[in-house]
């Protein structure tokens, strides 16, 4: 049977590298973080809000963050322990543009093993991908600030049946939550189709769906 291709497949990767995902201890399932303040719309008319009631749930690492985006995109919140949401763009009926968010143990204050972790990962993904290219593996400006994220092409003409076209450029992001150095963070990846308005790796800073949408992200520390 023909692997399912996805973004969600990274994140199936993510749980299996030694030192990134456990069940949440008795510690990680307190109010550390302390109490959850509201958050609100700001930008479009949906938003996904993860918090310690969701992560439990999930039974992945403790988080809190907000992202936001239109009526428009392909949503879904897959029922597994790896991953938060995971939203899609459509054109001429393929898969145009993808962002889905998973989950890390790390920390500010385990950022050193950051790199480990995303070289460990990319290795993982040329297994199952053999097409795939990385050609950036390491921390980077992204959007002003330094970012731990891999870079790299993939091609997913073999897996039309499942909504992928053609070459795609992918790039993996590691963001620190700056204020709580003990808040996980997430792991996100982005890609984006040959076609997308998205041509270079800095174009996913601010161009196309990936762009605006997460250009609302942010933790809630």
């Amino acid at each position: 049977m023909k692997k399912i291709i996805g973004i969600l497949l990274f994140t199936l990767i993510v749980t299996a590298c030694d030192f990134s995902i456990n069940t949440n201890s008795e510690k990680e399932k307190g109010t550390g973080l302390g109490k959850m303040p509201n958050v609100e719309k700001l930008t479009f008319n949906n938003i996904y809000v993860a918090n310690e009631k969701i992560c439990n749930i999930k039974k992945i690492p403790i988080t809190r963050f907000a992202i936001e985006y239109p009526d428009s995109l392909d949503v879904s919140f897959p029922n597994n322990e790896r991953d938060h949401i995971n939203i899609k763009k459509w054109r001429n009926n393929f898969i145009s543009e993808e962002l889905s968010i998973g989950n890390s143990t790390v920390t500010y204050n385990t950022k050193s093993t950051a790199s480990s972790l995303l070289e460990g990962l990319t290795e993982e993904f040329k297994k199952q991908l053999p097409s795939m290219e990385i050609n950036f593996i390491g921390k980077k400006n992204f959007k002003g600030e330094m970012v731990y994220l891999f870079q790299g092409t993939v091609n997913f003409s073999a897996y039309q049946d499942q909504g992928y076209n053609g070459n795609y450029k992918i790039m993996g992001l590691m963001p620190l939550p700056k204020k709580n150095k003990d808040m996980n963070a997430i792991m996100v990846t982005f890609i984006a189709n040959e076609n997308s308005p998205i041509s270079s790796f800095s174009d996913f800073e601010t161009l196309g769906m990936i762009g605006t949408v997460w250009e609302t992200f942010r933790y809630i520390e």
